[in-house]
């Protein structure tokens, strides 16, 4: 069948919009659907930043080269062009009715023409005191370069007029909003809040701005411009080291080129074609005509203020097995253990690491990290072993997109205290998340290794849905080792994972072998099913498979966070395949998949989506849960999921995200929360 898949371009901006909805459900608290409304900004500029310059570099190839690509990328940019431009208006839309319900709970967002007296006094001593040493102004000159403009910043545009005299000036200025807050509470008596974004306060200060030249009239436009955010590394420069090959590719991004430029509709045209003039803006970029604020990304740090609730977050729990009197290793070495966070604690993983690093009976830890928070405890505790003389061993993906800065800090931090880091394979991005500790114990050496779905950050883990094993088991340790001793020395252990998928070495052909035993099973009449809670799929060789087990009678669940390129439901293609899709509270990121397999279930979490890049070229690892009670509680929080009718949404071909219909009389399951409970009625050791 053609047209078999979704565009995965197409497929993430059903995504999206399914963030979109959450702002727009009146279910949700208030805070919660503002904050929802950052979300959908953020992801969209980074779609643009990423995925659409991308689109343009295909777009911009030859006819020739084009031919090698699945999809006319000129088709698929018109296409993205118009559902961004659909979604925008509508987020334009929710946007005012937030705005108008802030309003009713006495929560107002003022402009610069309706502060009181008072208010606007102290908006200008907040500017004097505060913003206007931030401040400096760009005159725009036609006979020279117009000034360069930075990613992911935001500007004013300004006319600016004399009586009397028809000439025009333009000028920019950059909104400093990293240096200060956006919203500024102002002064007010009664019980009304009322709040000020920091455009306001630059639009107050104008005439001091431009004092010196004397204008009589001054009128602002807000817009932002996003720029290609590809990372361009020197390879052949065999000069300077890997990491200062990524610190040089970060500086560069910053003048990638403009893809996008999102103005308020009533910048002038005289101005608004002086702007794509100046920089030279192609037609394939987008010009996005929007309301007077842009940024709204921001609206994620909106502030707390009476009447404006936000769902409050399930406290986490320890897991039962856990004796806090006693070293975690012998709560591992006594049996495997699941962990679910955000719901069980992440200090599990804290504590971990930061025993074996004052443990005198261990020898090494080996770790690998993706994206590092800001102020790791992991890392912390990684520099505590080194200084207490263990051997530490750190595998740090320096491109970690959007990360690169933070985890340049930490490589030179632990680097400095002695630490052993590598950066992986030229050409494999290491995103598997392990973390293998090794104890000397009765003079026998014995291995604990952690292996995950999600990062070691303790910031990410208290909003992302993840699971981690915990486990002693010393054949799956052994693997774990050896990929370690691929990932450092460069060798050829493709023939020793009988446990472990490793992407690239064998993920692809043991996920296949896996799929076919089941369409052998179902040719035989047999039972045959297969559950993947993933959050992207967009490989269609495997996607190709799950049809082909489909149409030979394979039951198919899917629950799919973002990207999802396949059409269920349709006779002779994938009518046994339904999927959805969950957004709510936290970020749903646990990967993990279960095959009926003859009724004796194989059940696996890892770090990869059912992607190409996933597969094919990073460094994951998928991991077999052997414990008969830690598969059954996996497949249980699947089936919760899947029951799922007040946060599910179904994915079809129509992409109309439709939520999961409540039967008459069914009981409401929002499964986070049904999650979170079933964890903590059955947290036993």
């Amino acid at each position: 069948m053609e047209n078999r898949f979704i565009n995965k371009e197409v497929s993430w901006l059903s995504f999206n919009e399914r963030v979109l909805q959450e702002a727009e459900d009146k279910r949700n608290l208030l805070g919660d659907r503002i904050k929802f409304v950052g979300i959908f900004s953020s992801n969209q500029d980074e779609f643009f930043r990423v995925r659409v310059a991308m689109l343009k570099k295909f777009c911009l190839m030859s006819r020739n080269s084009r031919r090698y690509l699945a999809e006319d990328p000129e088709e698929v940019m018109h296409d993205v062009q118009r559902i961004v431009k659909q979604q925008r208006i509508r987020s334009e839309q929710i946007y005012r009715e937030l705005i108008e319900e802030l309003k009713e709970e006495k929560i107002f967002i003022l402009q610069q023409k309706e502060l009181s007296y008072d208010q606007h006094q102290y908006v200008l001593d907040y500017f004097y005191n505060h913003v206007r040493p931030q401040i400096f102004p760009m005159i725009i000159d036609s006979r020279l370069d117009f000034p360069y403009l930075k990613d992911n910043s935001l500007y004013l545009a300004v006319e600016l007029r004399k009586k009397g005299k028809d000439a025009v000036r333009y000028s920019i200025i950059e909104i400093p909003t990293r240096e200060l807050p956006r919203f500024i509470k102002l002064p007010h008596s009664g019980d009304e809040t009322h709040i000020i974004l920091i455009d306001e306060i630059v639009r107050v200060g104008l005439p001091s701005i431009y004092a010196v030249h004397n204008f009589d009239s001054y009128h602002s436009y807000n817009f932002k411009i996003t720029r290609d955010a590809e990372l361009e590394i020197d390879e052949d420069d065999i000069s300077i080291s890997y990491l200062n090959k990524i610190s040089e590719g970060v500086k560069k991004r910053k003048e990638g080129g403009i893809i996008r430029i999102v103005h308020d509709e009533k910048m002038p045209l005289k101005m608004l074609n002086l702007f794509i003039k100046k920089n030279k803006i192609h037609r394939l970029d987008t010009l996005s005509a929007g309301g007077r604020y842009h940024k709204l990304k921001d609206f994620l740090s909106f502030p707390s203020v009476a009447g404006l609730e936000t769902t409050s977050l399930n406290p986490p729990f320890r897991h039962a097995s856990i004796d806090q009197k006693k070293r975690i290793f012998n709560s591992i070495k006594k049996d495997d253990m699941l962990l679910y966070f955000p719901y069980h604690t992440f200090s599990t993983i804290i504590d971990f690491i930061r025993d074996a690093s004052i443990d005198p009976s261990v020898e090494s830890i080996k770790v690998t990290l993706y994206r590092v928070a800001k102020f790791s405890s992991i890392a912390n505790a990684l520099i505590n072993a080194r200084r207490n003389r263990k051997e530490v061993t750190v595998l740090l993906e320096l491109q970690a997109r959007f990360d690169e800065e933070n985890n340049i800090y930490w490589a030179n931090r632990l680097k400095n205290e002695g630490v052993k880091v590598l950066f992986g394979i030229s050409g494999l991005k290491v995103h598997s998340k392990l973390c293998l500790v090794t104890r000397r114990e009765k003079k026998e050496l014995v291995r604990y290794c952690s292996i995950g779905t999600g990062n070691m950050n303790e910031d990410t883990a208290k909003l992302y849905t993840d699971c981690n094993l915990l486990t002693a088991n010393q054949d799956i340790c052994a693997e774990v080792s050896n990929l370690f001793d691929f990932l450092e020395r460069n060798i050829n252990y493709s023939g020793i994972f009988n446990h472990l998928l490793v992407s690239p070495i064998n993920a692809r052909k043991k996920l296949i072998e896996m799929i076919d035993h089941e369409i052998k099973q179902a040719k035989k009449g047999q039972p045959a099913w297969i559950k993947i809670k993933i959050n992207n799929m967009a490989d269609k060789e495997l996607a190709d498979k799950l049809y082909e087990a489909s149409s030979a009678g394979v039951i198919i669940k899917i629950i799919c966070r973002s990207r999802f390129i396949m059409k269920t439901g349709i006779e002779g293609l994938s009518s046994n395949i339904k999927a959805i899709s969950i957004i709510d509270k936290y970020l749903e990121h646990a990967r993990f998949c279960i095959f009926h397999h003859s009724g004796d279930n194989l059940t696996y979490i890892g770090s990869a989506d059912w992607q190409t890049r996933n597969i094919d070229r990073r460094v994951e690892v998928t991991c077999p849960i052997y414990r008969k009670r830690l598969k059954q509680k996996l497949e249980d929080i699947f089936d919760i999921q899947w029951k799922d009718n007040y946060k599910a949404r179904i994915l079809e071909p129509e992409m109309k995200n439709n939520l999961v219909p409540q039967q008459n009389n069914e009981k409401v399951i929002r499964s986070q929360d049904a999650v979170y409970q079933y964890l903590l009625d059955n947290n036993i050791p």
